[in-house]
């Protein structure tokens, strides 16, 4: 009996440190530090693209942005292109960005993304 009892407590400790070495491993892997709500906009406010967008803590604006969305061109800090919104040569519209709603003091590269923050970017016309 106590071989046997001596037998099952060795399986459970094993069970135990399998388990302690391989669950973290699973858990860490698939876990997203945050999402962020991201709206593409016409000048006339239609939206053009709405996702909420998985992020690691890692990853800058940029990158989130550019994994996330097609035809995103950023230059010098600013966004040029966007899905279909496109920064025309004349500049008489640009690509304005909204941080929760509040447009962004900041270029993309210097946004820092935290969890259920909005992001839109909005097609805006220059006003002469």
């Amino acid at each position: 009996m106590k071989k046997q009892n001596k037998i099952i407590l060795t399986v459970a400790l094993l069970l135990v440190l399998l388990a302690g070495i391989f669950i973290p491993k699973q858990l860490s892997k698939s876990s997203n530090d945050g999402v962020i709500d991201v709206v593409v906009e016409q000048v006339d406010h239609s939206i053009v693209c709405e996702k909420e967008v998985p992020f690691k803590e890692e990853q800058t604006c940029p990158e989130v942005i550019k994994e996330n969305f097609d035809n995103v061109v950023i230059e010098n800090g600013m966004i040029m292109s966007i899905e279909t919104l496109t920064t025309p040569d004349d500049w008489s519209e640009f690509i304005s960005i909204y941080v929760d709603d509040e447009m962004s003091e900041v270029g993309i590269e210097e946004i820092k993304l935290e969890d259920r923050m909005k992001i839109s970017f909005v097609m805006t016309e220059y006003e002469y």
